[in-house]
């Protein structure tokens, strides 16, 4: 229901309101985006950083009309945020100080957690795309410090945290069981929290830990769940990961009509929706499977 929040969050009819002041502008401005950003992560499409970005610019003019400080923080916690997302890093970071200085002075701990947890995982990521294992180690303790802080202000900041230092004990040291239990943990917080669009990632990380366990049974109910969920709220890369993996699990037991019948659900998905990476991941798959049928 994407479209429905999009259409109950319009700036332009809020601004025809009496007595909208600058704060509720800022505040659906930013509300807007962030639900612009979900529904493009769920439909596979790349937000546009520069609109986003002269949007938040525009009321920097009139920040000293601000009242609730709040919300300044906010405004450039954003503004951080669109910096960095056209590669203006410097200019990202002034932004994050101010925010930060802001949220600290007020003694808003909920907001500080996001902001840290939003640090962590931007360093995260980095490291992971550089392959850099030994550095992304050392963050288990950083996340154990955020999660043990989060616990207290924000439950949604803390089903982040978990989540991402669940990967490392996945991808990083093969601890399966720590990985499992913190994959739990986030999956409880977030049933708890109730926004969809996270449920998916959250089943389908508990298959891919199931999955490395062995335990194929319980990665394919995982999975199945991950790929329903998905399909309600049409998450498009959530339908078809969970399919690719149960199509491998049926491939590396030799059931190949059942691991053709996922590769070829998954590819149909991809078609319908446009989507060249997975109709690419389906077609390999696919491939794979006919040159082990011929062998």
């Amino acid at each position: 229901r994407f479209q429905e929040a999009k259409e109950i969050v319009n700036l332009s009819y809020f601004e025809n309101l009496k007595g909208c002041t600058i704060e509720h502008e800022i505040l659906l401005s930013i509300q807007k985006m962030r639900i612009d950003g979900i529904a493009n992560n769920v439909s596979n499409k790349k937000n546009d950083n520069k609109a986003n970005h002269k949007k938040l610019l525009q009321f920097l003019s009139d920040s000293n009309e601000i009242k609730e400080t709040n919300v300044l923080g906010q405004l450039f916690f954003a503004i951080s945020q669109t910096y960095f997302s056209n590669d203006l890093k410097d200019l990202s970071l002034i932004y994050h100080d101010k925010a930060l200085r802001i949220f600290q002075d007020m003694g808003d701990f909920k907001e500080i957690v996001k902001i840290r947890a939003h640090d962590i995982s931007v360093k995260h990521n980095m490291l992971f795309q550089k392959g850099d294992k030994e550095q992304i180690l050392e963050l288990i303790p950083e996340y154990e410090k955020e999660i043990e802080t989060s616990m207290h202000y924000s439950k949604y900041v803390l089903a982040y945290n978990t989540r991402h230092l669940a990967q490392i004990y996945r991808r990083q040291t093969s601890d399966y069981e720590k990985a499992l239990q913190l994959f739990k943990w986030s999956l409880e917080l977030r049933l708890e929290i109730g926004f969809k669009p996270y449920l998916p990632a959250s089943y389908s990380s508990i298959g891919d830990v199931y999955m490395k366990m062995g335990e194929v049974n319980l990665a394919i109910e995982m999975y199945l769940e991950s790929s329903k969920l998905a399909e309600e709220i049409g998450f498009i890369r959530f339908q078809l990961y969970p399919n690719l993996q149960i199509g491998d699990i049926y491939l590396n037991k030799q059931k190949t009509e059942k691991a053709y019948e996922y590769y070829l659900k998954a590819l149909k998905l991809a078609s319908e929706n446009n989507y060249s990476l997975g109709i690419e991941q389906s077609i390999g798959r696919i491939e794979k499977l006919n040159i082990t049928r011929n062998k």
